[in-house]
């Protein structure tokens, strides 16, 4: 592992000049120990191989997952996250920028080579490995359970947004805490991947103690992935405890460039990626319901390609506000979702109209409604609080998969408004820079 360390030009002069003097004047060293110098950017294996190298390693893990869920402003034009780009792939976003990369995400027509994908399964295969090898490491210190809980349940993230947004066939390969050789993981179906997050989440949970923070993070991630399998009963047990309150975020900097929020980055800075309304037809108004929860300014200049309007999201309006991982109102959700799937109206507008209380919106009345529209005004409510949070294409996808409801009536669907169709994949898939693993076979589904 590499961390960037900043030096200024002059004094990298002055350091270069002095080994010149050295080499020139000291006839009695031999070439060889003039070179054998030690780089201090490097964190070598046998550092990470120790309690401040376990620290070291959590870090990066968390770095990893921000980058891979929000990206940042580091990288060629920045680094694109999985939260903008699945927003693409679902109605939250529309793009008004020119990488055929990003557009491909906003017709859902992916290709296997897909640059931004496959930055984002780099990024999300790294924050669960570094996960891993700090949990494993930890062994050799006598544990610390929660630093364990915590890489336990990032572990189960990054299963559950794979899960969620990629197809069927993703690999999970190990690296071994001693730097032996790398263990090829065999492709899981999308159940085995919600199932392997419910065991990292079962041991997060296990290993919190008496830290709530840190066991509710653990019951929030178990029970999406419960909702994943169609176990929507077990997911409202699983976060009937936890307080509204409740929020783990991930955290955002402008300490550096790379724990920017990407998000901010390219929607405000770089006009790449504006707020949807009503995208394909079946897209939600994000902004023209007028809604608090999807605060949006602009429609009066272009985006970055100049041709499209651009419609700026306000939720993340500085490069440095955190991203909501978890949270009690996504518990309160939890509990409507299952109320739905039982058709009970009442139960589902006293929890929405309770948490629209909390910031001054009027009662829904779902008074009437039963079925699949209940579901639907259930999700949009849940769309609004978890907009641009990374839930939006799983929640599209857990219709149409758990729920039985057709594609062409969730997502976006016909004519697509630059040109074209949208297509009628509704995942990423597996990237192509897998087939380095012997087991790759690509999408299963």
């Amino acid at each position: 592992m590499k961390k960037s360390i900043n030096v200024k030009k002059s004094y990298s002069k002055f350091i270069f000049s002095a080994i010149v003097l050295m080499a020139l004047t000291s006839l009695c060293i031999s070439c060889d120990s003039v070179v054998e110098v030690t780089d201090p950017d490097i964190v070598t294996p046998e550092l990470l191989n120790s309690e401040a190298g376990i620290q070291t390693l959590r870090a990066g893990s968390l770095g990893d997952l921000a980058v891979a869920m929000s990206g940042s402003a580091a990288g060629h034009g920045a680094t694109t996250g999985l939260i903008v780009m699945s927003g693409l792939m679902a109605d939250e976003y529309a793009y008004s920028g020119t990488f055929p990369t990003r557009r491909e995400a906003d017709t859902r027509n992916l290709q296997d080579i897909n640059s931004d994908v496959n930055t984002i399964y780099g990024n999300l295969h790294r924050s669960r490995t570094g996960a891993e090898t700090t949990v494993d490491l930890l062994a050799d210190f006598g544990g610390n359970p929660e630093i364990e809980s915590e890489m336990q349940s990032v572990t189960g993230y990054a299963y559950v947004m794979f899960a969620e947004t990629f197809c069927g066939g993703v690999p999970f390969s190990k690296a071994p805490a001693d730097g032996g050789e790398l263990i090829y993981g065999e492709p899981l179906t999308t159940e085995q991947m919600f199932n392997q997050a419910i065991s990292w989440f079962d041991q997060a949970i296990a290993n919190a103690g008496s830290n709530d923070k840190l066991a509710n993070l653990g019951r929030v991630g178990k029970a999406r992935s419960l909702l994943g399998l169609g176990q929507m009963d077990a997911a409202a047990a699983e976060v009937a405890a936890i307080p509204t309150d409740f929020v783990y975020n991930i955290e955002q900097s402008d300490n550096s460039r790379r724990q920017e929020n990407g998000i901010y980055i390219m929607s405000t800075v770089r006009r790449q990626f504006s707020i949807a309304d009503g995208k394909g037809g079946n897209g939600l108004m994000f902004r023209s319901s007028m809604d608090p929860r999807t605060p949006w300014d602009g429609g009066t200049e272009f985006g970055q390609d100049d041709i499209t309007l651009y419609y700026n999201q306000l939720k993340y309006d500085s490069s440095n506000v955190p991203v909501v991982l978890a949270s009690g109102t996504e518990a309160r959700l939890i509990e409507a979702e299952a109320a739905a799937n039982a058709d009970d109206a009442t139960t589902v507008e006293d929890i929405h109209n309770a948490l629209r209380a909390t910031i001054g919106l009027s009662d829904l009345d779902l008074s009437g409604i039963s079925g699949d529209d209940l579901l639907l005004a259930h999700f949009s409510e849940r769309a609004f609080w978890l907009f641009s949070t990374g839930h939006r294409l799983g929640d599209l996808r857990r219709l149409v998969d758990v729920y039985g409801m057709m594609p062409s009536n969730v997502f976006p669907w016909g004519p697509y408004f630059k040109g074209g169709e949208y297509s009628t994949n509704l995942k990423f898939l597996v990237p192509q820079s897998e087939s380095n693993n012997p087991n790759y076979v690509g999408c299963l589904d």
